[in-house]
């Protein structure tokens, strides 16, 4: 659970070192895919969580901003300015480090809002159901923007659920992932 998001671990050294790994793959043919976690933040002091005194980038009431598991904070995809910051960080991954594709951490506890929650531990979406409507709509809005910049990339949903058409095309009423990875 990173909470700088623009940066890569000190493990792989500066960001010019990692740079200098994902091009040693690609002269060993070796693509390089990012766990990319969107679904999901620590609510560390140093983190996003409570950023400027309001709950910024996650909802304010828990039933929606925190998830019981991980005990972690859930991003407020229905704020344009947090969508927007996490798809410039996926853009930003592919554009200044040249990696090859994202897989996308936890998609399925971004698609319903009762995941891993307990009746009456949630709260439905506008038409009463437990689709998290603005996530979807984040999701689809991340591929169609992964995919029309960089044609060559892939994307990777980790969905562990029955959704329906997590790998067809958004302009064909998916999701958009190339690819659904299947735990």
């Amino acid at each position: 659970q990173p909470t700088g998001l623009f940066a890569p671990t000190s493990r792989f050294g500066g960001p010019e070192d990692f740079v200098a790994l994902v091009d040693a793959c690609h002269r060993a043919s070796l693509g390089v895919l990012m766990d990319w976690v969107p679904a999901h933040f620590p609510d560390d002091p140093h983190a996003l969580g409570q950023f400027d005194g309001t709950a910024l980038y996650e909802h304010a009431n828990p039933l929606q901003g925190r998830h019981v598991d991980w005990g972690t904070l859930i991003y407020n995809f229905g704020r344009t300015e947090v969508s927007n910051f996490l798809i410039a960080n996926a853009l930003f991954w592919l554009e200044r480090y040249g990696i090859d594709g994202l897989r996308v951490d936890a998609v399925a506890s971004m698609l319903y809002l009762d995941y891993s929650r307990p009746a009456g531990g949630w709260i439905p979406n506008r038409f009463g159901g437990r689709e998290n409507l603005e996530a979807i709509a984040f999701l689809r809005r991340t591929n169609t923007e992964v995919y029309g910049r960089f044609p060559a990339a892939t994307t990777l949903a980790e969905e562990s659920t029955a959704w329906p058409q997590v790998s067809r095309p958004v302009h064909g009423g998916g999701l958009g992932f190339g690819y659904k990875w299947n735990m």
